[in-house]
């Protein structure tokens, strides 16, 4: 995976909530035992995945991308329905 994929894939995991951080750490742990904890959280180097390990990954946030639009495509449809009756 070349470097400008692994800081895009970096910034969207940054974006997710605590528990699709939960479920990248059981993927990574799949792969690797290389992490570091701290009270701040855990820390891997990306140099340590293998290509499949960082493609799981990607593959698990651009499900949550998808699954955060269709949320909102449901909520702004929601709104318009709620608009209609009222």
């Amino acid at each position: 995976m070349n470097r400008t994929k692994r800081e895009w894939l970096k910034s969207q995991i940054e974006t997710l909530d605590d528990n699709d951080h939960s479920q990248i750490y059981q993927i990574i742990t799949k792969f690797s035992h290389n992490v570091t904890k701290s009270s701040n959280g855990v820390f891997v180097s990306c140099d340590d995945l293998s290509d499949e390990c960082l493609s799981e990954i990607e593959r698990h946030v651009l499900f949550c991308i998808d699954q955060r639009k269709r949320m909102d495509d449901d909520m702004k449809t929601r709104k318009t329905y709620e608009r209609m009756i009222q």
